[in-house]
């Protein structure tokens, strides 16, 4: 599939808005960005449910991230995939990989990979 530079700023848009505070403080934002039936591998090898993501979301303190190689690959017409490198303005990087559902023309994320680099 032909690279499309339109569904790739708006990805990368949503993914930006996920790490930022303003969404992760925000149920109604997450419950948007979220699939019903989304879930993530954590890095800490635990699987994490749509609920159980937001509410730890909700109780974290907010922190400054920055998303860099970023890359799209459309794996049908309303699927994308997308992978970067996360850093937190501390220091510490993960790489990232989520996939992209599109229902009833929303973007919304369906699953999400964070793995650590480096310790």
């Amino acid at each position: 599939m032909s690279e499309n530079p339109d569904l790739r700023r708006h990805l990368f848009d949503l993914e930006e808005q996920l790490v930022k505070p303003a969404a992760r403080s925000s149920r109604e934002r997450l419950e948007e960005l979220l699939a019903e039936d989304f879930f993530e591998f954590g890095s800490s090898g635990n699987v994490h449910d749509r609920a159980h993501v937001i509410a730890g979301a909700l109780g974290e303190s907010p922190g400054a991230w920055s998303i860099a190689n970023f890359k799209m690959t459309l794996l049908a017409e309303d699927v994308a995939l997308v992978t970067y490198i996360a850093t937190q303005s501390a220091g510490a990087s993960s790489l990232r990989s989520s996939v992209w559902r599109r229902s009833d023309g929303r973007w919304r994320m369906a699953f999400h990979q964070g793995t650590k680099i480096g310790e």
